[in-house]
Formats: structure tokens, C-alpha cells, sequence
């Protein structure tokens, strides 16, 4: 070998330098001299990989550990790139290779834990981001991943400690300041999370979601003018984000709640409330109740004869009226209306709760079914409010949509232009996402049968985001506007209540997503329709 041949060092020294073309030709130089040296095999396949070129650098990779299976950094390159890849099963395979070699690489553990959290194994992996952080527990990105599996988990408060854990280490670690904001505005720990998410901004002016967390968060604290400059400043930034326009279209659209009225004036839905507390309650329950409203729910559950009743609101005009309404019909001395957040209830002697609830039941539903940040309020509810096979009423939900012509509501979903005029900055006050329609009212012509678009079980932690595609045959000729959507609320396995009534006093009614472009369609046609939801709402599109 002469003076001017590269060594591994020098490879390494290029690679790191970000030299990639001067690694790539050290690495090559090597091998020509040493076919097997395992070690420039994995230094190319990491090359090829920051080159992106995905395939040649597993195949890299693979052959650097048939050469020398013995060294774990190699599996640990392999099972991240897999995890790049969207691979989560092969690459915790890989991490899980690397740690039978050597059980005492943090970094393993931490890249095991990621593979299992993308395969919702959360409890996995919580012990492997554990295992991580007792390796090193000076490791802020660990604290930030153990504490967004905790969060995701219910368990606020152990999230929020590693969070801080986090940013005590790296205190510009913006992601943990965001998690953290994120997780102080779901607890309702809304001044502390303001604070948080202005610091996120301040540092990271255009990062979107912090001013979005922010106007969330004002507009909890009913700081109205403030969320909206909030909103607006998201807005400047990324006037078409979803997420910027479905907020914003929330916080215009919140500021007047009129619909408290029409829903204590649904028989069908508080026959089906009372039906299933009539099943659920006994004389020894405790009751749990979240979202009071006019709080005639917790009143049906004295009515069966529960023996306490707590029921939370975090409005507090409609505390106030509901703990008026409760005392006004003789339940005073059994309900009680906690004003706050159910993720700021307290358990225990002197708390809010004496003890976990028996039986839980909420009316967090909206006209599309899942209202904003539903899922994390539920799932905070059942790990820390509910006792292990407590009754929860509703227990679960099935979605059914179809494809509808329905030219007439088209015209002003967006609002565009009206008699000539552009109108468009009056859409501000639409709802987000998906605007109601009554099935039995509104003109409309079914394009396609129904069918089943997404499910829901309210009795154990679901990921906050999922799509599925369904592939739709067109039964009628015309224009396709949207997808009209509705669902069944089974309160238990018995008591069924399903939106698609078409009874006047459905105050729900059903749910209409409109296409920004309609498409025209024959029979036959096959239409594959995109199913989503997140923690916010259910949105359906056109995919293909």
C-alpha cells in the first residue's frame, strides 16, 4: 500500500466533513483492496443513503454485516434507515440484533423505542426510551420521546416532567418546548402553556403549529381578540395550511355557541343517554360526566338513581347555569359542577372526584362526530378518572358516508361569489372542516350507497391520526359536490343512537364535506374516497 492510498480514518474524516463525494471514493479505494472490509462497507452504505440512494445503501449495509455480524453500530444504521423508509417491523428487528451484541448502546434502545412507538406499542415502547435514559440520562432527545409515548399514553403529568427533564439539558431544544405547550394546553394549564408556545415563536417565528397551539390556547383562556392575532399571524404565514383554516374558521365560528339549545330539545339522543344510564347506573355509582353544557345528562343520571354525580364545564357561564338548573330540579345535593377541565379533575379525599368513577359518560361529540382534541380528553379521562371496566357511555362510534349531489348547499360551501359579488371573506365564518347537513331536509341526490368509512372504540387508546381508502362504485349520473357522513353512537351493547335520523329534532343532523372541485360522474364509476382523521376532526377526500 503507497503513502497516497486512503485509510478508513480518512473516509471517516471526508464523511464527517460532509465530503460525501471524497468518502464515497475512499470507501471504493478500500474495497478494491479489500473486497470484504466490512467497515468501509458501512461507511459507503451510509453514503449512499445521505445521497439518497435507499436501496443500494441497505444492500451496503447487508453485506457489511454478513462480513462482520458482530458490530452493533451496523445493525443500528440498518434499523434507521429501515425506520426512515416507513419500515418500522424490519427495522425494529434490526435495533433488536444490535442490542443482543451490546444491551448497553443507548442509542439502540432509543431508536427501538421510536420503531415501536410508529407501531403504536407504546408501552414497549415507554421501557426501551426507559432502558435509554437509565444508559444516559443526560440524553435530552430521549426525555423528549419517553415524554411524547407518555403523553400519547394519558399520562400528562409524567410527560410534562420529561419534557422539562428535556429543556433543563438543552433549554433551545425547541420540539420539547413545543411538546411541552402542547401538553400544558391539554392539561389546561393555559397560562404556563401561552408562555411556552410565545417562546417557541420567538425563537422560530415561522414554525406554524406554535401560533395554531397559541390561539387554541387564548381562546381557552376566552382571550378572543387575542387568539384571533394569534390565528392571523399563523394565517400570514401559511394562508393555506389546514390546520391555519381550521383553526381559524373555530375561532370565529365558537365565538357565538347556539347550538346548546337545539341539543336538550333531541329526544332520540337523550332517550339513548338515559337509556344506557338507566343500564350502567346503580345505587353505589359515582358518576362521571364530562362537558356539562345545560346538565341535563348528569341529571339523568340521579334520575337512575347513581349516588353521586360530578360533572365538569369548562365554560364557566354554563357552570354557573347548570349548577343553577341542577339545584332548580332537586339534584343539588348529588350533583356537582366542577368548573374546570376534566384534565384538571383531582382524585382523592378532598379532590374533585372522592375516587375513580364508576361510570363514565361524555357528550364531546360534534355534527361530525369527533370534535377537536376529543381522543386526548378521553384518554386522559380513562387513565386517571375511571376505574379499571368502568362503564363508558358512549363506548364506541361507526362513521358511514356516501358521495351526494347537492348543488344548492355547493354554492355557498366556500362562499365564492354571491349575486355578483366576491364574498369569499365571509367564509371566515363558516365551519371548519365539514359544515352540517340534514339529509331529510336539504335537496341533495345520493351518487352511491352508503358505506362504512371509519370506526371508533372510546374504551381504549386509539393513535390521534389514521386514513383508510375505500373504493366507491357511482349508482347515479351527476355531479359529485362532496361526501355526506353520519355515525352511530353505541352507548353500550345494547343502546344504539344513530345520527342519521332524519327526525326534526336531530340536532346533530349529518356532516357534509365539499370538494373544492366537483367532479362529474356515470354508474359504474369507481371513485377511491380518502378517510381521514386526526385529533381535530374527520375530513374525507378524493384520492387517485
Amino acid at each position: 500500500m503507497t503513502d497516497s492510498t486512503p485509510t478508513l480514518l480518512d473516509a471517516i474524516r471526508l464523511f464527517r466533513a460532509n465530503d460525501l463525494g471524497g468518502a464515497e471514493a475512499a470507501c471504493r479505494a478500500l474495497l478494491a483492496t479489500d473486497p470484504h472490509n466490512a467497515q468501509a462497507l458501512h461507511l459507503l452504505g451510509l453514503v449512499a443513503a445521505h445521497t439518497g440512494h435507499p436501496d443500494a445503501a441497505l444492500e451496503l449495509l447487508g453485506q457489511a454485516i454478513a462480513e462482520q455480524g458482530n458490530d452493533p453500530s451496523f445493525h443500528n444504521s440498518r434499523g434507521s434507515l429501515l425506520f426512515q423508509l416507513g419500515r418500522a417491523a424490519e427495522a425494529e428487528e434490526s435495533f433488536r440484533a444490535g442490542i443482543v451484541l451490546n444491551d448497553r448502546l443507548p442509542e439502540l434502545h432509543g431508536n427501538l423505542g421510536n420503531a415501536l412507538k410508529s407501531l403504536a406499542r407504546l408501552e414497549e415502547a415507554e421501557t426501551a426510551f426507559r432502558t435509554a435514559l437509565a444508559l444516559r440520562s443526560d440524553a435530552p432527545e430521549m426525555h423528549n420521546f419517553l415524554g411524547t409515548t407518555l403523553r400519547e399514553l394519558g399520562r400528562l403529568d409524567e410527560a410534562q416532567t420529561h419534557f422539562r427533564c428535556a429543556l433543563d439539558l438543552a433549554p433551545d431544544y425547541l420540539e420539547a418546548r413545543y411538546n411541552l405547550a402542547e401538553a400544558l394546553s391539554t392539561r389546561g394549564e393555559l397560562e404556563e402553556a401561552a408562555a411556552s408556545f410565545r417562546k417557541v415563536i420567538e425563537a422560530a417565528p415561522r414554525f406554524v403549529p406554535a401560533h395554531v397551539g397559541l390561539a387554541h390556547t387564548l381562546q381557552s383562556l376566552d382571550r378572543a381578540n387575542e387568539a384571533v392575532e394569534a390565528i392571523e399571524a399563523a394565517r400570514a404565514i401559511a394562508p393555506d395550511h389546514p390546520l391555519v383554516q381550521f383553526t381559524r374558521r373555530l375561532i370565529y365560528s365558537n365565538a357565538v355557541p347556539g347550538w346548546h339549545l337545539p341539543m336538550i330539545n333531541d329526544f332520540e339522543r337523550n332517550e339513548a343517554y338515559d337509556a344506557a344510564l338507566k343500564r350502567a347506573v346503580t345505587p353505589d355509582s359515582l358518576v362521571l360526566e364530562i362537558g356539562t353544557g345545560s346538565g341535563i345528562v348528569a341529571m339523568m343520571a340521579a334520575r337512575a338513581g347513581a349516588k353521586r354525580v360530578v360533572t365538569c364545564e369548562v365554560n364557566p357561564i354554563l357552570a354557573r347555569v347548570a349548577k343553577e338548573t341542577v339545584a332548580h330540579n332537586g339534584y343539588g345535593d348529588r350533583v356537582s359542577v366542577v368548573p374546570k377541565l376534566s384534565t384538571q379533575l383531582s382524585v382523592g379525599a378532598g379532590g374533585d372526584l372522592p375516587e375513580k368513577a364508576d361510570v363514565f359518560v361524555s357528550e364531546l361529540i360534534n355534527i361530525g362526530m369527533l370534535a377537536p382534541r376529543m381522543l386526548s380528553v378521553l384518554q386522559h379521562a380513562r387513565t386517571h378518572l375511571v376505574k379499571p371496566g368502568g362503564a363508558i357511555i358512549p363506548r364506541a362510534s361507526t362513521v358511514y358516508a356516501m358521495l351526494v349531489e347537492t348543488p344548492d348547499l355547493a354554492r355557498i360551501n366556500p362562499v365564492k361569489t354571491i349575486d355578483g359579488f366576491d364574498m369569499s371573506t365571509f367564509d371566515v365564518f363558516r365551519s371548519p372542516g365539514y359544515q352540517q347537513i340534514d339529509l331529510a331536509a336539504d335537496a341533495h341526490t345520493p351518487l352511491s350507497a352508503g358505506f362504512t368509512a371509519l370506526e371508533f372504540d372510546f374504551t381504549r387508546n386509539m393513535p390521534e391520526e389514521g386514513e383508510r381508502e375505500i373504493t366507491v362504485e357511482i349508482t347515479r349520473e351527476g355531479t359529485c359536490h362532496g361526501v355526506a357522513f353520519w355515525f352511530d353512537l353505541f352507548m353500550d351493547e345494547e343502546v344504539t343512537y344513530r345520527s342519521e335520523s332524519r327526525a326534526r329534532t336531530n340536532h346533530w343532523k349529518q356532516a357534509m364535506t365539499f370538494l373544492e372541485t366537483p367532479i362529474r360522474v356515470r354508474p359504474g364509476d369507481r371513485l377511491t374516497v380518502v378517510a381521514r382523521y386526526d385529533n381535530n376532526q374527520i375530513a374525507f377526500g378524493i384520492g387517485g
